[in-house]
């Protein structure tokens, strides 16, 4: 699979109206590489700037279904064209897309952002910004799809931390941004903007009493977890050497100047915030297109290589909460309809109380037997904070195992 980008000249077409239309499929002009260009490529649409003053960069994500090859323009696209030519009503060299994302305001990949990163400065179109198509290197690839599923999100937890390594390691000298500098390498480990990670930097010093009146206010919960977490304030001081070992153990121990490709739950993500804003249609309106869609292009997704960043389990943890809940769910009342597994125990999951990625520990005190569809309502529903509330409570009124079996 290739990695594309394909740019769009705002002043000749529409493309945040085209894009908000969400089209069933979309129509491309190819100026180059055409017959390089095959059906499950991934392509980033890039808007440039033009006399609107958009702010330039990458607006959304599709997967090429048709391979590029003489055709006529989309019939739902004809109406955003600003200009009128050859290019907008006659036949050309055009590539049919499936769109993947859209990009709300605070998820597009700004320009100035690539100006200063490492890996995506020398991208081709940073320098001539033509309205033209071309490959990506792997190396640049990588670094977009990591920012691409980043870009927009809160940090979690695990951000935070290295966030705040990166303030240790600058605590008291000029921060720079410039390649090589701990924001820098910070952004590529993490797979952040350098941006993000310098104004991440700034929160921080904010929230430090040893610098009063320093720093940017926007610090998150998160960012105020993780300094009430490593700040001594007796000592007036970071503890470094147990901030440094948490961050080896949740980003692998290496600063990296090698860009990480998405993590699967990041990409995943996106397929389900695209899915909610697709909810905004009536579902006419959904089936038209899917209609539209399922009529052209191929119904087996394309095949995407993803690194995962996972949590080493401990399965006597696991095994222990099965069997203290007796495979029941421990939240009380709970009726959900339950079913056995082949080896005739009742299903449930275990769930970690304060999750893996806040910090939690791997251990039986922080653990519960649900069933399927309360491990899913607390992680995702309304109850979610009363939920947790109730298994901490059940967790700490509860003796411990091993008086239970005396």
């Amino acid at each position: 699979m290739q990695t594309w980008i394909f740019q769009g000249n705002p002043d000749e077409y529409d493309i945040d109206a085209y894009l908000a239309s969400r089209p069933a499929q979309v129509v491309w002009l190819v100026s180059r590489y055409a017959k390089e260009i095959d059906v499950g490529d991934r392509v980033y649409f890039w808007r440039n700037q033009g006399s609107r003053k958009a702010v330039p960069g990458i607006i959304a994500e599709g997967i090429v279904t048709a391979a590029p090859e003489l055709r006529g323009e989309d019939p739902q696209g004809i109406q955003f064209w600003r200009t009128e030519g050859p290019r907008a009503s006659a036949p050309q060299v055009r590539a049919v897309m499936r769109l993947v994302k859209v990009a709300t305001s605070r998820e597009v990949l700004r320009r100035d952002w690539c100006l200063e990163d490492p890996v995506l400065r020398d991208l081709a179109n940073l320098k001539m910004q033509a309205g033209t198509n071309y490959r990506l290197t792997p190396e640049h690839a990588a670094r977009l799809d990591a920012l691409w599923t980043r870009t927009g999100r809160d940090w979690t937890r695990n951000e935070s931390l290295a966030g705040l390594w990166a303030y240790a390691q600058t605590f008291g000298q000029p921060v720079s941004r410039l390649p090589g500098s701990p924001v820098a390498t910070m952004a590529l480990t993490i797979g952040r903007a350098v941006s993000g990670v310098y104004a991440k930097v700034m929160n921080f010093r904010s929230l430090d009493p040893r610098v009063p009146g320093e720093g940017m206010s926007g610090a998150g919960e998160a960012d105020r977890a993780v300094w009430g977490e490593f700040y001594d304030a007796t000592a007036a001081l970071i503890q470094t050497a147990a901030l440094r070992s948490e961050f080896d153990r949740v980003w692998g121990g290496t600063l990296t100047d090698k860009p990480p490709y998405a993590e699967a739950s990041a990409t995943a993500a996106i397929t389900t915030d695209e899915a909610d804003r697709l909810e905004e249609l009536m579902l006419d309106q959904l089936l038209a297109k899917y209609e539209a869609q399922t009529a052209v292009q191929p119904q087996r997704p394309a095949i995407r290589i993803l690194s995962a960043r996972a949590y080493d389990r401990n399965p006597l943890v696991i095994a222990i909460a099965r069997l203290r809940a007796s495979h029941c769910c421990e939240v009380p009342g709970c009726t959900h309809p339950a079913f056995e597994t082949a080896d005739r125990v009742q299903y449930t999951e275990v769930h970690h109380i304060v999750p893996l990625a806040a910090g939690g520990e791997d251990t039986i005190d922080n653990v519960a037997c649900l069933c399927p569809s309360h491990h899913r309502e607390v992680h995702l529903g309304v109850r979610a904070a009363e939920l947790s509330a109730r298994l901490m409570a059940i967790r700490s009124e509860q003796p411990p195992i091993s008086e239970q079996l005396r």
